[in-house]
């Protein structure tokens, strides 16, 4: 496959990635319904809503991946003791656990870091399945075109800023890698080229210490007027009603930054104590490990990747 036609679905799968990481994470609080029956329901509205923009087998294997990768931070929150409620999906945006506040950094990490093991160790065993199937068939590049958008799925949720999963795990081991995340930002933003990755720059501004409690309002709100301005220009792969829905979902987020600013009022951060040496090495490891495989495996299949098309159909 060409270095154009890989950077292609790079790009595809990044935006993809985007949709399906935790930005949606603050609005689907407004959801406590969160009980196996809305699970299964809102899986099912979400693999028809995927079915009209990927196709209606993708869409299937794509949400399954959601699934598992969400059951890994469920799986986790159960381990350390704490209550937790069901995955709750939400079409073109993804899915969310209602996670609880951490009585510690550990874990915190430790939760965070369930949710992209358990959907890495799924990506690879499909990516194990494509290896066993008779090659150039519609069936194999579905099953790794699937394995490919996990894969960058659970990678983007690697990067160390919060409210995603790296950004969860690194805070055990320092506040100052939010910076490495933010500069991680800036590179894909400038790669995706997706109007709507502008989201998740008005979620993470409050993750940052801001003198000025305005600061953080306005720059919300620029970066959604720029949003609009680059969606109303053409720019962009998705459909203008998922425009729409990108525009409502920055309204919202923005909403609320401009009444914590009204208000007088920032986001507080919650001071715990640091964790020691070897915790934090530990997880900087572990940090590490995974995110080193990921990126392997992204460059490993990106060599077999098929054209982009009717694959998923």
């Amino acid at each position: 496959m060409s270095s154009r036609t890989a950077g292609n679905f790079g790009t595809f799968a990044l935006a993809l990635a985007f949709k399906s990481g935790k930005i949606i994470a603050a609005s689907a609080k407004l959801l406590k319904l969160a009980k196996p029956a809305v699970t299964f329901g809102s899986m099912a509205v979400s693999m028809f809503a995927y079915a009209f923009w990927l196709g209606p087998w993708f869409s299937i294997g794509f949400v399954l991946m959601l699934l598992i990768h969400e059951m890994g931070h469920v799986i986790a929150l159960r381990l350390r003791g704490y209550p937790t409620a069901t995955p709750v999906f939400i079409p073109f945006l993804g899915a969310a656990v209602f996670a609880p506040k951490f009585n510690d950094r550990d874990d915190e990490a430790y939760v965070g870091f369930g949710g992209p093991l358990l959907g890495s160790i799924a990506a690879v065993a499909l990516f194990g399945v494509w290896f066993m199937m008779p090659k150039d068939t519609p069936a194999a590049h579905l099953v790794l075109l699937i394995s490919y958008a996990a894969v960058f799925l659970n990678l983007f949720n690697m990067i160390p800023i919060s409210p995603l999963d790296g950004g969860r795990v690194t805070q055990a081991v320092g506040k100052w890698l939010r910076y490495v995340g933010l500069g991680g930002l800036v590179a894909l933003t400038f790669f995706v080229q997706e109007p709507a990755f502008l989201l998740l720059w008005i979620l993470v501004l409050p993750e940052f210490p801001f003198s000025n409690k305005a600061v953080p309002a306005c720059l919300g709100v620029g970066c959604q007027f720029a949003m609009m301005v680059l969606f109303y220009l053409g720019y962009g792969n998705q459909s203008w009603v998922i425009d729409w829905v990108d525009v409502v979902i920055a309204t919202f987020f923005n909403y609320a930054l401009v009444v914590r600013a009204l208000s007088g009022t920032v986001r507080e951060e919650r001071e715990r104590p640091q964790l020691a040496v070897a915790q934090r090495a530990k997880w900087l490891w572990l940090y590490l490990g995974l995110t080193g495989i990921l990126i392997g495996l992204i460059v490993v299949q990106a060599g077999y990747l098929p054209e982009l098309g009717g694959a998923s159909r």
